[in-house]
């Protein structure tokens, strides 16, 4: 047995000093093994070892190692902790799960170490004073599923040290479009904005880093925080202790809000969602004060500036120009213009999550989703049906037909000339305001009945995308009815045009 003093001078040279193991080995004699043991060793305390029996969570260990073994693919700090594990097996199996969150913990932890995936970092802070209205902001990186594609993004949480709330939102990307459409969010929100917001030294509000406290700021970061009212303040470089409550948030709200990884269709919709989530998580007591941090952010919020009335549209506006087929290059992608615009100058409207082509009277000429993928070409084919109508021999030459779901390549060729120029026409008035998911679910019942020509198509297609219309019972004897009078025909004109009597 190696006496303790050897095993806090072994823990001591690498826990502090920062010695690899087998410089240890070498300067106090021991076996790497044993280097290796005492080193990596965190527990230190005093254990009475049992025999394993029976235990109550052995029904529950299974659902557990899957969420750890599934966690091994997923980034490090998006992780399951032993209190996300119990927080889950509480929400999923409240009817019969009632076991402490110690035992949970405990097993987390050792499995944790069979999987060779846990590591225990503890970062010291200082201790400081905030007053209330003042926040801090950053961004953390979060993996999402969003419209079914897995998205490295990120999530930019705002905190407010003094009642230790926060809100967060999730983008996929950390750009200033993201920065601004968080912050408006949240702003909007809650009604209020910060009176002082703390920043990294981030690029898309800071554009040098002057002497001192001294920063020149970027035109449209300046633009945003007049609108706003607020006062920004940056830490010094290197510097991110100087936030340490908003650094401490991303890691919470990582590890309690995106376990598992989350998935949704929709960004707006799922921001919106998280506000509300971040309002139920602050309704416990703070670590210190023993008050609610619901109520305490009241106190936040009478100290906070009003919002201005008028709304920031958070985008940019940039001139590009066309190339020979109608395509303009933004970042590292091509997004489709009009037939006709070719070799031509537009305005790119850039949102965070679509861009607006407009032309030189800034008149909208098409609409794309944002695409963050690099070195994707992106057609709203809409736009382009009518140019294919009318070169139809070349349909399954093109993206658009090699873009089609396999029932539709199947339908065309059933078809000929004339017939696939109105299924093309057909389409242009189906993808007006929907897209192709609609057409095909219209397409794929009417080929399950033994129905395939196009007119019977477009009919389909609208009696499952129109509402079905009620209408009132006609009363004949109400008051309001207009009076009609009674005819009788007469038949004698007929029998005179008949040659009768």
């Amino acid at each position: 047995m190696l006496p303790m003093i050897n095993k806090y001078n072994i823990k001591t040279m690498y826990s502090i000093q920062g010695k690899s193991l087998r410089e240890i080995a070498r300067e106090t004699g021991h076996t790497f093994r044993t280097v290796k043991k005492y080193a990596l060793t965190e527990d230190f305390s005093d254990k009475i070892i049992r025999r394993p029996g029976v235990s109550s969570l052995d029904p529950f260990k299974e659902i557990i190692n899957q969420w750890l073994i599934s966690d091994l693919g997923s980034p490090r700090k998006q992780r399951h902790t032993a209190k996300r594990v119990f927080e889950r097996l509480c929400e999923e199996f409240s009817d019969t799960f009632n076991i402490s969150y110690r035992t949970v913990c405990k097993y987390v932890n050792e499995k944790k170490k069979t999987l060779k995936d846990f590591s225990n970092k503890n970062i010291g802070l200082l201790s400081l004073t905030h007053l209330p209205g003042e926040a801090q902001l950053d961004f953390g990186e979060t993996q999402f599923s969003m419209n079914g594609e897995l998205i490295n993004g990120y999530h930019l949480v705002i905190s407010f040290p003094y009642s230790n709330h926060s809100y967060v939102q999730i983008f996929p990307s950390q750009n200033q479009e993201a920065l601004f459409q968080g912050m408006k969010n949240i702003f909007d929100h809650i009604g209020k904005v910060p009176k002082e917001i703390w920043f990294d030294n981030m690029s898309t509000a800071v554009a040098q880093i002057k002497k001192g406290k001294e920063r020149k700021l970027t035109d449209r970061f300046i633009q945003f925080m007049t609108h706003y009212g607020f006062k920004a303040k940056f830490c010094n470089p290197a510097s991110g202790n100087e936030k340490g409550h908003v650094e401490n948030k991303v890691g919470y709200t990582r590890r309690n809000l995106f376990v598992p990884i989350p998935s949704f269709d929709s960004l707006s919709d799922f921001n919106k969602e998280l506000l509300i989530k971040c309002e139920h998580d602050s309704d416990r007591d703070h670590y210190k004060k023993n008050k609610n941090i619901n109520d305490l952010f009241k106190v936040d919020l009478s100290e906070m500036i009003p919002l201005n009335s008028y709304t920031f549209e958070v985008y940019k506006l940039q001139k590009y120009k066309t190339n020979k087929v109608g395509f303009v290059k933004f970042e590292s992608n091509e997004y489709s213009v009009l037939p006709n615009f070719l070799n031509s100058e537009v305005w790119l409207k850039i949102f965070v999550d679509k861009i607006e082509i407009l032309d030189s009277n800034y008149e909208l000429l098409t609409s794309h989703r944002r695409i963050y993928k690099k070195n994707t070409k992106i057609t709203n084919w809409k736009d382009w049906l009518k140019v294919l109508e009318r070169k139809i021999s070349a349909l399954e030459y093109t993206d658009f037909y090699q873009e089609l779901p396999e029932i539709w390549k199947i339908y065309f060729k059933s078809k000929d000339y004339i017939e696939k120029r109105k299924i093309v026409s057909a389409l242009s008035e189906m993808l007006i305001s929907n897209d192709l998911s609609m057409a095909t679910r219209a397409l794929e019942s009417n080929l399950d009945k033994g129905i395939n020509d196009v007119s019977s198509l477009i009919t389909t297609f609208r009696a499952f995308n129109e509402p079905n219309k009620i209408y009132t019972e006609l009363r004949p004897d109400e008051i309001n009815t207009p009076y009609q009078n009674s005819m009788e025909p007469e038949l004698s004109i007929y029998d005179i045009l008949m040659g009768g009597n």
